[in-house]
């Protein structure tokens, strides 16, 4: 099931796409798995491409 992020996950995240990702895009989803909290799933689009990808924490 998924949870959406808490406010220090969501800083982390919003970091780690500043640093790795393309800065005119925007971050479309972002959520944690029941079970598996130290893994950050996000969608992130920009008008290059569209990322979906994981963070682990």
């Amino acid at each position: 099931m998924k949870k959406p992020l808490n406010q220090l996950k969501m800083e982390f995240l919003k970091k780690h796409v500043h640093e790795h990702e393309e800065n005119d895009g925007a971050l479309t989803e972002a959520f944690t798995f029941d079970g598996d909290p130290g893994m950050i799933l996000y969608t992130f689009v920009s008008p290059n491409k569209t990322v979906k990808g994981a963070v682990f924490i």
